[in-house]
């Protein structure tokens, strides 16, 4: 009888034990070091000024201080984000290098049939940071006021539109390859490393559309660089109350939300990647990182890691099948 009434509070010194050896570990320079390194990389497959590149940035600061390690920001920008990917999940699994991502990392499997790991099995989810919707931008030449009378336009003339992407797979191209053939209008990819340079040949008028999340379309959109086309909330935006939807366009039920996420190597033991989520959680759910993260029009969204792993599966499927359907290829 006493060692069944033992067993339970065993089990809970031990799960505690393993909590506070993962922050141990986490809060130590022997941790870090265990692969030589001095420092954890937060990796990012961006370039700097991007939004997920400011995402990294906060979280680096905010782990910093309640981790007692040195969070560095790594900048590994290109094929749509692989090669950041592929550094992490080749990382040792002892939580020296963390990879964020965006909600193209799951399509990438069904993009790059071949990519030296796999976006989904290589990989232990930590949690999501939060959800964004987009922001279409035009160069102010470009005809129409809204997105509707610009395809209007487009079909009329039997002219194609040029689209900024931020590379083949991310999910600005994915969203606007989805307009392509919902709208019936063709429109042409040009690709870039990040969303920072499509926007700026969107404003010198060499392609004629981008899409960027709020924080790097609203200074442009003031100060008339740009005009807001529509947003791909279900709803209007607060910040831009006269812009429409994609929906309200007459795309019917057109919504386009990206988020960010952290992840770890797939053999990251469980006490870890538990840490760095009640590090996440905590960095969510303060006000005044909150209030930073609302202000490039993020949504902070704390949880499990589980509910990253729902969301990636899910997405996982909608994008494979959008690929195959239209034959997306990188080039």
């Amino acid at each position: 009888m006493s060692r069944s009434r033992s067993a339970p509070v065993s089990r809970r010194l031990v799960v505690a034990l393993a909590s506070a050896c993962a922050a141990a570990m986490l809060a130590t320079p022997s941790f870090a070091q265990a692969s030589g390194a001095r420092v954890v990389r937060l990796v990012v497959g961006s370039a700097p000024g991007a939004s997920s590149d400011s995402v990294a940035r906060l979280l680096a600061e905010s782990f910093t201080r309640t981790l007692g390690r040195s969070f560095i920001v790594e900048n590994k920008p290109g094929a749509s984000g692989n090669i950041a990917a592929d550094l992490v999940a080749k990382s040792p699994p002892d939580g020296s290098h963390l990879l964020l991502v965006y909600n193209a990392h799951p399509a990438v499997g069904a993009l790059f049939p071949h990519l030296p790991f796999d976006p989904i099995k290589d990989f232990r989810s930590v949690g999501m940071v939060g959800t964004t919707p987009y922001v279409l931008v035009a160069a102010p030449t470009l005809p129409g006021r809204d997105l509707a009378e610009v395809l209007a336009q487009a079909k009329g003339a039997g002219k194609p539109l040029s689209f900024g992407s931020t590379g083949a797979g991310s999910p600005q191209h994915l969203t606007m390859e989805r307009l392509r053939k919902e709208s019936g209008v063709d429109i042409t990819m040009v690709h870039y490393k990040g969303g920072a340079l499509a926007a700026n040949d969107v404003i010198a008028g060499h392609v004629d559309m981008a899409l960027a999340t709020p924080s790097l379309a609203m200074p442009q959109i003031k100060a008339g660089r740009v005009k807001a086309l529509a947003v791909t909330s279900d709803k209007r935006l607060p910040e831009l109350p006269a812009v429409p939807t994609v929906t309200e366009a007459g795309i019917r039920d057109f919504v386009s939300v990206g988020w960010f996420a952290l992840l770890l190597p797939a053999a990251t033991p469980a006490p870890v990647v538990q840490s760095y989520n009640e590090a996440l959680d905590k960095a969510l759910t303060s006000a005044p990182f909150k209030e930073r993260l609302e202000a490039q029009g993020i949504t902070p969204t704390p949880g499990a890691p589980e509910v990253l792993d729902r969301q990636m599966r899910a997405d996982a499927k909608i994008w494979s099948r959008l690929i195959k359907d239209l034959n997306i290829t990188p080039d």
